[in-house]
C-alpha cells in the first residue's frame, strides 16, 4: 500500500497537534530544558554533517565551524529582524 502526500501531511498535522499540547503541559522549566536539548541535538547533527564534509579536518576545526555557522544564523535573524 503506498501512503499519499495528503495522507503524510495529515499525519504531520496530528503530530504537530501532539506536540504543542505536549508542550502547553510542560513547565516553563521544562520548555527551557526541552530547548536546551533540542539546540544540543541539532548542534551533534550539524557536527555529523561538517565531519561528512570535512573529514580531513580536526575536531578543533569541526566545532568552529559550528560556532562559525551558529554566530551566522544569529546575525542573519538579528537582520531580519531589523527590517520593516
Amino acid at each position: 500500500m503506498k501512503i499519499t502526500d495528503e495522507q503524510i501531511r495529515a499525519e504531520a498535522k496530528a503530530c504537530d497537534a501532539r506536540k504543542l499540547e505536549q508542550a502547553k503541559r510542560m513547565t516553563p522549566t521544562e520548555r527551557f530544558l526541552a530547548g536546551a536539548e533540542l539546540f544540543e541535538e541539532a548542534c551533534e547533527v550539524t557536527l555529523a554533517g561538517i565531519r561528512h564534509q570535512y573529514p580531513h579536518w580536526t575536531e578543533a576545526q569541526h566545532r568552529q565551524e559550528l560556532r562559525d555557522r551558529i554566530a551566522q544564523a544569529e546575525s542573519l535573524r538579528h537582520d531580519s529582524q531589523r527590517q520593516p
